[in-house]
């Protein structure tokens, strides 16, 4: 019954959706967001393409792959014996970026240690992550001390490798938004 995952498979997609899956299309980010509910925390999983603010008036803006986050979770099942629980996702309180700013250069893995209110602090860089960013985060995810997340550590490991290799594929052109986030729209 653990973890609980819940993810967006493209109607394209060759895998079939999980127990938990809702299907959402989009024509160039199959299977895009994947969560994994514990019983107190959550482990997410996006990929994205974004410009970097800080450095949004250079050639190299463009920081394409995969985010991690760690959350806390809140389950309430207030209501009769039949009502469906309801998952409260927290704002993460750690954060990982496996970013790249060209496919395959790993020039700007990072990790957010901590976060307060959703707000990242410093980014800092680990020597470990770009030879191997699966295995990093495999280590950390081990390293949280729960048993959930330990037996689930090689599927996120899989779907972050699955990810990996999208944002290592050519870049397409795409459009940013407002934020500085890539604008996907969904497939007709």
């Amino acid at each position: 019954m653990w973890p609980r995952r819940w993810t967006a498979p493209s109607p394209t997609s060759d895998r079939p959706a999980g127990p938990l899956s809702q299907g959402v299309g989009h024509a160039t980010l199959p299977d895009m967001e994947r969560v994994w509910i514990f019983d107190r925390l959550a482990i997410s999983m996006a990929r994205i393409d974004f410009l970097d603010p800080a450095v949004a008036d250079q050639p190299a803006a463009r920081e394409r792959g995969v985010r991690i986050e760690v959350r806390p979770v809140r389950a309430t099942t207030d209501g009769s014996i039949y009502v469906s629980t309801a998952w409260d996702l927290q704002p993460a309180t750690c954060r990982i970026d496996f970013l790249e700013s060209a496919p395959g250069a790993a020039d700007r893995m990072h990790w957010h240690p901590t976060m307060h209110d959703g707000e990242p602090g410093e980014r800092t860089f680990d020597a470990d992550m770009p030879p191997d960013p699966v295995a990093w985060l495999t280590s950390y995810l081990l390293g949280l001390g729960d048993p959930q997340v330990h037996g689930a550590a090689d599927e996120i490991g899989v779907e972050v490798a699955a990810g990996l290799a999208w944002a290592r594929e050519p870049w397409p052109d795409v459009e940013h938004d407002e934020r500085g986030m890539a604008a996907f729209h969904l497939s007709p």
